[in-house]
């Protein structure tokens, strides 16, 4: 949200003596991490207060929404976009409070473009489908501990850390990938995935460990990059960022490899390590295999604005 709209859209008057009040993100994330963070950690396994403040940082659009002087919930709310709608005890309507706030969307929306609704829990999901909402996509965390694995590459393929001189390639292999399995809806450009791997460097640039835990894996034969695997570190834990193999090498045991790889480097300094899958990826198979566990399913929405 830029400054100017701050300024307009301040104090935001929904009747019925409810009103948004927008938030610095310091104070709007302290009521962000209990009623939301804390409330769904079934959903996300952890949310740390300072990983809320950069999330509320970066969308600067956190608004406390109040009936009266009283605070009874919050949101992030902008032009086409909404995510986190919470509800503060003892208030507890909170199908009556998104009613407004997804008549109020269309009032501010561009008409051309669709409003998403973002990581909606399940609980919700019936009353947002009430309203015309439509499911975009879904998934959930996983996570398993960490802890010292055996592990051997299979026969023909080589393992090697990630170069930045390999980072077109490892673009290639994770697009290529991607557009292959039907369960990502969602595959954006080489120069995104290039971008992608450019932010993992600096991701790891003071983090041997991740960078370590990191790998691609090389075709013997024709010595190209068959499969990948990138960590970065949010909330404290280990997270893998990409992890993909090349159709035409699945199969084979390369990504057992590199799972394994990663949680047995990832010992070192973390007890557990965490990554995100979107449902009926068939990656979710190798993960279970491997201890992973799944948590609860988040959606996210649209709601086209007719």
């Amino acid at each position: 949200m830029s400054m100017e709209m701050k300024k307009i859209a301040k104090d935001i008057d929904l009747g019925d003596n409810i009103k948004l009040v927008y938030q610095e993100p310091e104070v709007f994330s302290k009521y962000h991490s209990v009623y939301h963070c804390k409330k769904y950690g079934d959903y996300y396994f952890s949310s740390l207060e300072s990983a809320g403040v950069e999330v509320a940082k970066y969308l600067d659009a956190g608004y406390f929404i109040l009936k009266g002087d009283k605070i009874i919930g919050g949101v992030f709310i902008k032009p086409n976009f909404m995510a986190d709608l919470f509800v503060v005890p003892p208030f507890n309507d909170f199908d009556y409070i998104a009613d407004k706030l997804l008549s109020y969307l269309k009032t501010i929306s561009n008409k051309s473009e669709k409003i998403i609704l973002r990581e909606i829990v399940e609980e919700h999901v019936p009353f947002y489908q009430s309203k015309g909402c439509i499911i975009d996509g879904n998934g959930f965390w996983m996570i398993r501990p960490t802890e010292r694995m055996n592990n051997i590459i299979p026969d023909g393929y080589e393992a090697k850390p990630i170069l930045k001189e390999d980072k077109n390639e490892i673009a290639e292999v994770i697009m290529t990938s991607y557009k292959a399995n039907p369960a990502i809806k969602s595959v954006r450009s080489k120069e995104d995935y290039i971008k992608h791997v450019e932010n993992f460097f600096g991701y790891t640039k003071d983090n041997n460990v991740l960078y370590e835990s990191s790998r691609v894996v090389i075709n013997k034969g024709t010595n190209e990059i068959v499969g990948v695997c990138l960590h970065m570190e949010f909330e404290d834990f280990p997270l893998i960022m990409s992890f993909t193999v090349r159709p035409d090498h699945q199969g084979k045991g390369i990504g057992s490899y590199l799972l394994r790889h990663s949680i047995s480097c990832t010992s070192e300094v973390y007890n557990a390590t965490r990554l995100y899958v979107d449902n009926h990826n068939d990656a979710i198979k190798i993960y279970e295999h491997l201890g992973f566990i799944r948590n609860r399913t988040l959606n996210d929405m649209y709601l086209l604005n007719e």
